[in-house]
Order: C-alpha cells, then sequence, then structure tokens
C-alpha cells in the first residue's frame, strides 16, 4: 500500500521521516494469518501525513478502513505458509513547530463536553473508581484543568518507575498502582484512571517519538473546551508537549483500542515472539524496505504477544 496524501502545510512546521517495523517468529508453521494495523500517522491535530508506504512479508490482502476512533486501519490476512512475519511502515509527515498555548479554565467547563463523554468512563484497562482516593490525593486541590493535568503527570512521572518487563499489555491502571513500575503504557494506563476519576475527558494515545530510535511510545491528551486535545506525557514528565515530539498513530479509550498489530492465527496454539523497532529523524529521507530490515536487526524489544 503506497499513499500520497499532499495537504495544504502550516509553515511553521518541519518534515519527519519515519520507520516502523515488527517481526513475529512462530514455533510452528502458521496457515493463515488475520490482523488490524494502526501504524499509519493520523491526519491533523498538529500534523500532516504526507506519505506512507506499507511492506509485508509474506504479503497478504486486505482492505482499509476509519475505526470509529478515526484511526487509519489495514486489515491484512496473509494466507501463505509461512514461520514468520514481517510487518513495516514508512513515510513522512509534517509536525507543528508551535508550542501548545491554552488558557487554562475551570473544571465545571470541562466535565459536560459532549465530545468527551466516553472519555469520562471506564474502560477495559482503566477504572476510575480504583484509583479515585490516589488522583484526589495528588490532584483533588488544583482547581483548574493545566492544574490536574500537571499534578497528575509530575506524580506518575516521579512515583511510578519505569522498568521494562515488569507488566504486559493486559495490567491495569490499578495494578500498576500495586506495582509502582512499568513502562509508557502503564503510566498512561494510570494517569488515563486518575484524570476520570477527577471528572476530565482523556484519551490514550499511541505514536512514534521524533529524533531518536527505539520502539512505539504512548501517552495522552486531555480535552479542553476551546483548544481541544491537549498532550501530557507522564513517561517524559511533560505536560503541553509541541506537537513536533510525537508522530501519532493512534487514539483510544486505552491500549485496548489501539495496539499497532493485533490479530489471530491458525493454528491458534503456535507460540510466537516478537521483535519491534521504531525511528523518526527530521530529514527528507525515504526510508526503504531493507532499512527496516536493518532497524529489525538492532531491535532490543523482544516480547510476545499477536498476532
Amino acid at each position: 500500500m503506497q499513499t500520497d496524501l499532499g495537504s495544504q502545510i502550516d509553515a511553521r512546521a518541519v518534515t519527519a521521516s519515519y520507520l516502523y517495523a515488527a517481526r513475529y517468529r512462530y514455533s510452528d508453521t502458521v496457515l493463515s494469518n488475520d490482523n488490524q494495523l494502526r501504524i499509519f500517522p493520523r491526519e491533523g491535530e498538529g500534523q500532516s501525513l504526507l506519505q506512507t508506504q506499507l511492506w509485508m512479508l509474506p504479503e497478504g490482502r486486505g482492505f482499509d478502513y476509519a475505526d470509529r476512533f478515526g484511526n487509519s486501519v489495514r486489515r491484512v490476512r496473509v494466507i501463505e505458509r509461512h514461520t514468520a512475519l514481517i510487518v513495516a511502515t514508512a513515510g513522512k509527515v509534517r509536525l507543528s513547530t508551535q508550542p501548545p498555548n491554552p488558557e487554562d479554565v475551570n473544571l465545571e467547563d470541562v466535565g459536560d463536553l459532549t465530545e468527551g463523554s466516553e472519555y469520562t468512563l471506564r474502560s477495559p484497562l482503566v477504572n476510575p473508581e480504583g484509583v479515585e482516593a490516589l488522583a484526589m490525593h495528588v490532584a483533588g486541590s488544583a482547581n483548574s484543568l493545566l492544574g490536574r493535568m500537571s499534578a497528575v503527570t509530575d506524580w506518575v512521572y516521579e512515583y511510578i518507575r519505569y522498568r521494562r518487563g515488569a507488566t504486559d499489555v493486559t495490567t491495569t491502571a490499578e495494578q500498576v498502582v500495586s506495582a509502582m513500575e512499568g513502562v509508557c503504557q502503564d503510566k498512561t494506563h494510570l494517569a488515563l484512571g486518575m484524570l476520570r476519576a477527577l471528572r476530565i475527558p482523556c484519551r490514550y494515545v499511541s505514536g512514534l517519538l521524533t529524533g531518536q530510535t527505539g520502539e512505539t511510545h504512548s501517552w495522552v491528551e486531555a480535552l479542553h473546551p476551546s483548544d481541544g486535545w491537549l498532550g501530557m506525557d507522564p513517561t517524559r514528565g511533560i505536560t503541553l508537549p509541541p506537537a513536533r515530539d510525537y508522530v501519532k498513530l493512534a487514539v483510544g479509550r486505552d491500549y485496548s483500542d489501539v495496539s499497532p498489530i493485533y490479530g489471530s492465527l491458525e493454528p491458534k496454539s503456535s507460540d510466537r515472539d516478537c521483535a519491534v523497532a521504531a525511528k523518526v529523524t527530521f530529514d527528507e529521507s525515504e526510508p526503504a524496505f531493507d532499512d527496516a530490515l536493518d532497524l529489525l536487526e538492532d531491535a532490543y524489544v523482544v516480547k510476545s504477544g499477536p498476532p
């Protein structure tokens, strides 16, 4: 799949090239592999997609659609017998360099926003009631939207230790509090639970950090009544980061809505491991499939999981 999406670009923006790759290896020969891919940059909200390309080995057949959160999804089914699957995407985005500068608002102006009603409720991995006492202790005294966003961001950044391997993709916000450690996904889930307990609409964001090589990243966006979705990154301890810091791939209630690659395979008993790598650079490079393979050779993230 290759797409050119020219659009009107703000002069106060910078072009970034991105590359994402994942390699799955299976213990048995796989006969059918059906996956939903949410690995394509969103359009708008501080970024413009210029072009994107997808590679798969072995190749599959599928179709594109937008899910109910407005994320671009490619559903692909591979029916060729295989013991490994490589999925990679690359392209260019234009990112705004303007720092966000919203006016702070009172909390009563936030809780009744129709657009955000779903994002104040419980979701599969985030139960606001389970972290309500903590949320009130940390941010209950702040009487404005930005005040509570900053308080939650700072607390999660300071007190939840970043440690790989302590959690997995099913870890809930309440379990993060019990463990007091985790990765960006866990910090994001806890921050979501705390903000929702404080009646602030907020959503999970999956994407890539710019200017570095690593893996996918996650952060939080809270809804402002006039400025829309505002970012906060409890993993990095930053409230209101500029759009140029990230390439946004997907949004949802929590990770269960935005998994970059999710699906099923036959036979279901086949064990799998996965290596993931991604990078975003501020240059005019046009990554190719060979670049994705090279990136995977240096991947340090190995984990079990779908597809």
